[in-house]
């Protein structure tokens, strides 16, 4: 994963063939964003019948996601009104804090520590909690910090990404025991095991050195991101009575780095999109280098 993280941020300084790094990035997004992931899902859901505990890791993720934005909202709120960080770094510090990297780091990682049918915990994760609540409440309050009006068509962005519409089809046709041929299934896997590298490879690409002095910040993220994020998770999914592999998955993509989206909700918000960029430096590294030893802590 480290050597895939490294390759982007390489690609960004060499630039082979001269096509600008924000050009790949679009490109590469646009292919993962409706094809790749949607055959992920796809390939992950109609090869196995989900236990029915797994529809209650969007309830644990709702309440730990909950948690890191009042938190998040607290802290920086009263930074912002101390008078030692502007509106700009405090609403680029809420995003960071609120929503995780489900469809990137956390999606590699679970793969990798439980293999292939575990990616149903981010999947899950990420269409019904992350993406929902980061594209309505998580827009508008960017758009607050930064001083601009929003309307509810960025709340209904979530409709319109095929990767909701994919997972949807996907419970519908497992729940209705609908044999797809195993072939089908097979070429949904194949292509759906690109989008892991790929998007390892984007979130590689932003990895910047600016703003990583700014300690002030950096450490309340540190904090509340995968720290607050496992503990709140932690106490939701036990009272929800999940166990094992389940929780332990949960859990780890509860700590998941900072959303890599959200240096272009910043840009697009004029909101301090270094801040963010290096918040999402510093909490992918420490992912990649921890969770590992979360998954024996948790086990």
């Amino acid at each position: 994963m480290i050597l895939i993280l490294a390759s982007g941020l390489a690609w960004r300084q060499v630039l082979p063939g001269g096509i600008p790094m924000q050009q790949v990035r679009q490109v590469l997004n646009t292919l993962v964003i409706n094809l790749l992931v949607p055959a992920l899902i796809f390939g992950v859901f109609l090869n196995a019948h989900p236990e029915p505990a797994l529809y209650r890791v969007p309830l644990v993720a709702l309440v730990t996601i909950g948690a890191c934005l009042g938190a998040g909202l607290l802290v920086f709120g009263a930074m912002l009104r101390a008078g030692r960080l502007t509106r700009a770094e405090a609403g680029a510090a809420v995003l960071a804090v609120g929503f995780g990297n489900g469809l990137g780091a956390a999606l590699a990682v679970v793969e990798g520590l439980f293999g292939g049918t575990a990616t149903r915990v981010p999947l899950m994760y990420e269409m019904f909690a992350t993406v929902p609540v980061h594209w309505s409440l998580g827009v508008a309050l960017a758009a607050w910090f930064g001083g601009a009006a929003v309307g509810w068509n960025s709340a209904l962005v979530v409709l319109r990404m095929p990767p909701f519409w994919a997972t949807l089809v996907a419970l519908a046709v497992n729940a209705s025991g609908v044999a797809v041929p195993d072939s089908v299934v097979h070429a949904f896997g194949v292509l759906g095991q690109a989008s892991v590298p790929l998007l390892l490879f984007v979130v590689g690409s932003t990895f910047t050195f600016k703003g990583l002095s700014r300690l002030s910040v950096l450490v309340p993220v540190v904090l509340l991101r995968p720290v607050l994020g496992v503990a709140v998770c932690l106490l939701a999914a036990r009272a929800l009575d999940l166990d094992g592999t389940l929780l332990t998955a949960t859990t780890i993509v509860a700590a998941a780095p900072s959303v890599a989206v959200g240096i272009a909700i910043c840009e697009r918000f004029k909101l301090d999109s270094a801040l963010f960029t290096a918040a999402l430096t510093v909490t992918t590294v420490l992912y990649v280098l921890v969770a590992p030893y979360l998954q024996g802590w948790i086990g």
